[in-house]
């Protein structure tokens, strides 16, 4: 198994990005339905701690 090297993953995240901002490269969007959050009437303790 390779291991990996984070740092350098990081810097190409923080790469691209400053590409995007600065236009010259776009990121892949989708579009997302956002469904409303159900309601909680009652919450009861299960354990205590």
């Amino acid at each position: 198994m390779k291991k990996r090297d984070l740092f350098t993953e990081l810097t190409e995240g923080f790469d691209a990005l400053a590409d995007a901002r600065a236009g010259e490269q776009t990121f892949t969007t989708h579009k997302v339905n956002v469904q409303p959050t159900p309601v909680v009437s009652k919450v009861e303790r299960l354990a205590e701690i």
